[in-house]
């Protein structure tokens, strides 16, 4: 056992020593402070680089947060005020929103509407582009036009919004945003007032830079528009609104044209199950060669036949209808009965949307008015 004690004691010896020596150190370094300054990049300001996230002048070293708690440990922690956390929470988000950058208030600007500059921006350049002046490929026409319909602006902003900003998660949900939101009674003719002035400067500008091709000859040149052209533009353009906007008050003032849509639409439905029936029948009777399925398919196509006849019949009663009832511009049967079909999807029986429909018809014949105007002040320039 004596020759374990010697070994023994020198153990203890050192270990004794190594505990004193890290206490000695351990001590020392508690007890240090430090002010020392760490100043920020120069990207950084006092607020962040994101202009939320304060950024502190001081870094304190390990010491400094460790020996404040080893004092007090043995006092209690008061209990914090949760109003108090509240009250606070609410003042920093203030301060947040106050502090918001230029970006960003266009963002949340954007994101408070539909109808958004981009849009207005692609809006104008259908329009400028719609109008052909005379002799202007491809068409050559005697005098100068506009292309533009409602059908070609459903078309050329139905699949791309171009512009328009709802918040959906898809197309379909998108053009249900979109309606909900214009088809509100009074919003079209707030956005027609508001939003006019800018659309003609928009459009006025895309003339400027306009340019045609024009036939010479047995050759062609590119001309940019000349002033009376520019002038022409904004005339033409007008016809189309005026068009939509009559066909819109007619239908919007005589809701029985929606009740003859509805019939339409059944008959529609109608043909399209006859003309099924009838594909059937003569495929078996080409299969078969039988004298049944010969006549069957016979009796199938008669009754296709007859349900085409009733159909074309109760769209030709109202496009008719529509013209009678139109005060202005209808004398476009098939775009006035595609506007028809339009506003019967939208609105169906509801009255709200329905005067929603009459207010685009004012808002449309108080921008064509405007283009109209426009195209005088053009004109007095030359």
């Amino acid at each position: 056992m004596n020759k374990f004690k010697i070994p023994a004691i020198i153990f203890a010896v050192v270990f004794v020593a190594s505990a004193a020596a890290l206490y000695f150190y351990v001590q020392k370094d508690l007890g240090e402070k430090s002010d020392l300054e760490v100043n920020a990049p120069a990207w950084v300001n006092k607020n962040g680089s994101s202009g939320k996230l304060p950024v502190s002048d001081k870094v304190a070293k390990s010491g400094d947060s460790i020996k404040p708690a080893l004092e007090n440990k043995t006092e209690p922690i008061p209990p914090k005020d949760d109003r108090a956390i509240a009250d606070s929470k609410t003042e920093a988000s203030a301060a947040n929103k106050t502090e918001q950058s230029p970006v960003q208030k266009t963002v949340d600007k954007i994101k408070d509407t539909i109808i958004t500059e981009v849009f207005l921006d692609n809006l104008a350049q259908y329009i400028a582009d719609s109008y052909h002046p005379a002799g202007s490929l491809p068409y050559k026409s005697q005098k100068g036009f506009s292309s533009a319909s409602f059908k070609g602006v459903n078309m050329h902003f139905g699949l791309n919004l171009r512009g328009l900003m709802p918040d959906a998660e898809n197309l379909v949900t998108a053009q249900k945003s979109i309606w909900s939101y214009l088809l509100t009674p009074g919003k079209l003719t707030v956005l027609s007032k508001s939003e006019s002035g800018q659309l003609l400067d928009l459009i006025e500008e895309k003339g400027i830079l306009a340019e045609r091709t024009f036939a010479e000859g047995d050759s062609s040149s590119l001309h940019e528009l000349t002033r009376e052209q520019r002038a022409e533009m904004f005339r033409t353009n007008s016809q189309p609104l005026r068009h939509v906007a009559s066909v819109l008050k007619a239908v919007a003032d005589n809701p029985d044209l929606l009740q003859a849509l509805d019939s339409y639409i059944k008959a529609e439905k109608r043909v399209d199950s006859a003309n099924g029936i009838f594909q059937l029948d003569l495929d078996n009777s080409r299969n078969t060669q039988s004298e049944s399925a010969k006549n069957k398919a016979a009796h199938s196509g008669k009754i296709l036949k007859e349900a085409i006849t009733i159909r074309e019949k109760i769209k030709s009663g109202i496009t008719q209808k529509i013209k009678s009832y139109c005060a202005g511009e209808c004398d476009k049967p098939d775009d006035s009965f595609y506007i028809a079909q339009w506003i019967f999807r939208r609105v169906h029986n509801d009255e709200k949307k329905l005067k929603a429909i009459a207010d685009g018809g004012e808002a449309l014949s108080y921008l064509a008015d405007k283009m109209v105007e426009r195209a005088e002040a053009i004109e007095k320039s030359m």
